[in-house]
């Protein structure tokens, strides 16, 4: 897969300082940096390192305002980034986060493994990888909202692509999140591995996508009604019309915004759009 370069420049050279750097340091806003972030004051990104029972520890950016931070007094953002050419890692939403931070937000943003790293195996053992990718993003949810100063009331998940669909997954299982946007999913998990990895045609391909029922996106997007936003790209050639069709099944009444001339990376204006949406269901400044 692969995409045009576009983002904020200022915001984007920022994200990469932040993950070449992979440690505890403090960021003022910057001259020319976006309106929304200017006098937000200083924002602390820290690598935490996130145990999960059985497997590998999860790394991942701990986004908040610098200094001592009240009880409860932080809404919490759950990140989930992409697979794709441009920060197809954990640095995805790294600048949306450091933006987001000024507003009363704190954000967990873990790297993810299967299929980032892990390429599906074409049986039974991708249905056993999926479920390990999702406990350790179970796990990096708990890390969030057992912060003391994270508001669990005020809890989100915001995914793209793979992300996305793991966070339907997350959100539909998980009472202490109120709200999610997904940016670009599919609906199901064999269609892409057959396609981009795979190869498989006819019965082999059906058989193979048959194996993660139960575990598919779309049928887990129903719980949150009105406080889910799903973003979709027209000139996307991985998404079709169908999947967003699915989804709008599966979940008659969330939200939804979709881009006529965007490809699947998105654009600025979908950013802004999920912002402002965080910013209403979560009560940011």
């Amino acid at each position: 897969m692969t995409f045009r370069l576009r983002g904020r420049a200022v915001m984007a050279r920022l994200a990469v300082a932040v993950a070449a750097a992979a440690t505890v340091v403090t960021l003022a806003a910057a001259p020319g940096q976006a309106a929304s972030a200017a006098g937000a004051g200083p924002v602390s990104v820290q690598t935490v390192v996130i145990p999960v029972a059985g497997q590998q520890p999860v790394q991942a950016y701990l986004v908040q305002p610098a200094g001592a931070l009240a009880s409860s007094s932080q809404a919490g953002i759950l990140f989930l980034h992409w697979l794709g050419q441009i920060h197809s890692d954990r640095s995805e939403f790294l600048a949306e986060a450091i933006e987001l931070a000024g507003h009363g937000a704190v954000s967990l943003l873990p790297q993810g493994i299967f299929p980032w790293v892990a390429a599906p195996h074409g049986n039974r053992k991708d249905v056993t990888a999926i479920r390990r990718q999702l406990a350790a993003l179970q796990a990096s949810l708990n890390y969030l909202t057992s912060r003391s100063y994270v508001d669990k009331s005020r809890v989100a998940i915001a995914g793209h692509d793979y992300g996305a669909m793991y966070g339907a997954l997350l959100a539909s299982s998980n009472r202490v999140v109120h709200a999610a946007v997904l940016a670009a999913p599919d609906a199901t998990w064999g269609h892409w591995f057959v396609k981009y990895w795979l190869g498989f045609t006819g019965h082999k391909a059906a058989a193979y996508k048959s194996i993660f029922a139960g575990l598919q996106p779309v049928g887990h997007v129903a719980r949150l009604d009105r406080h889910e936003l799903f973003q979709w790209a027209g000139q996307d050639i991985f998404v079709s019309a169908r999947v967003r069709q699915e989804f709008a099944q599966h979940a008659p009444h969330a939200r939804v915004k979709l881009y006529p001339g965007a490809d699947h990376q998105m654009t600025d204006q979908a950013q802004a759009d999920r912002d402002a949406f965080l910013t209403r269901e979560l009560g940011l400044s």
